[in-house]
């Protein structure tokens, strides 16, 4: 994985997308949804509910990540609509590294011509988005489907600028998995678009992969606060969030616009809090046009981007999320 990638990648309530700061005038802020990842366990219904007391309200959405050649999770994704909570697929058309557990985009991993998406175009992986296209459709519920997140880096093999990929390849690989599942009727499933947030060295221009109003549902944005060490500085959440926010509501279509991804490390230096990091997060989401929740990455893995990374952490998680939901 690149250093700017997010750290997402799981190899290994309510239905559909429908703290604060003191400086944001109150009337100003709208409520919000939110959702969390989970790491992989025999049971979503203890973790979530472990995080429910954390943050002191169930999550209207949990995140999970599968690749394309694996089996629909179907159990999974059942616990989960069975808990209260939408399910949000992240669909990965690639073969994760062996060993890695998917959680490392290793060069040999992007390396992967075979999921070039001009090949995803031209049908050359129609026996696997069918399944999964009839799979989620047989379970009747609500799902979200974000297929190939984060296609303005360079950390995954359908990323623009990897194995030969163009913005219009992308755009043409979209419209080309949205129209396999409309075609065997699963109106159930919604499709969430989301970039990374636009970051130095990587493609800028949002816009150019956008496959259109007609083909996503939901827009998404991801971003994360590293913190200090490996190349990365602390960035609170406007600095982080709001150019990709601004290219997206410049978007044709006003679908509603959910960060996707998102947590914070705890700070190493002066100035640095965590905990005040999230109630401006919930903050300035909510007084956001069409932002209408986030999604928090709760899981140790680069960082402890752990609600419960810290005692103030978690006091200002659910004190915050208490004034926005």
């Amino acid at each position: 994985m690149a250093a700017c990638a997010g750290p997402d990648s799981e190899t290994g309530g309510s239905s559909g997308i429908d703290a604060a700061a003191d400086s944001v005038p109150p009337a100003s802020l709208h409520a919000l949804k939110w959702g969390v990842y989970l790491p992989a366990s025999e049971s979503f219904s203890e973790s979530y509910g472990q995080v429910s007391d954390i943050a002191g309200a169930h999550p209207d959405y949990v995140l999970k990540f599968a690749a394309l050649a694996e089996a629909v999770p179907a159990v999974q994704l059942r616990e989960i609509s069975g808990l209260g909570a939408t399910p949000i697929l992240s669909l990965e058309p690639w073969d994760p590294p062996a060993g890695s557990g998917g959680d490392d985009a290793t060069a040999a991993a992007v390396a992967q011509p075979d999921f070039a998406l001009s090949r995803i175009a031209a049908g050359g992986h129609d026996v696997g988005l069918i399944r999964w296209a009839t799979g989620l459709r047989d379970l009747g519920f609500a799902v979200v489907l974000r297929f190939a997140h984060e296609m303005n880096g360079d950390w995954y093999p359908w990323a623009v600028g990897v194995n030969g990929n163009t913005s219009g390849d992308y755009v043409a690989a979209w419209r080309h998995v949205h129209k396999l599942f409309r075609s065997v009727g699963a109106s159930n499933v919604q499709f969430l678009w989301s970039p990374n947030v636009p970051v130095a060295n990587q493609t800028s221009d949002l816009a150019a992969a956008y496959p259109g109003a007609d083909a996503v549902d939901i827009l998404g944005l991801d971003g994360y606060n590293w913190g200090e060490g490996d190349g990365h500085t602390w960035v609170e959440p406007a600095a982080l969030f709001d150019a990709g926010l601004g290219q997206l509501r410049a978007l044709p279509g006003t679908q509603p616009i959910l960060i996707s991804e998102t947590a914070s490390a705890e700070g190493a230096a002066a100035g640095q809090s965590k905990a005040e990091w999230i109630a401006r997060l919930m903050s300035h989401c909510s007084s956001q046009e069409r932002v209408m929740g986030f999604i928090w990455f709760d899981a140790n893995k680069e960082r402890d981007w752990r609600i419960s990374s810290s005692q103030a952490a978690q006091a200002a998680f659910a004190a915050s999320l208490a004034k926005v939901v």
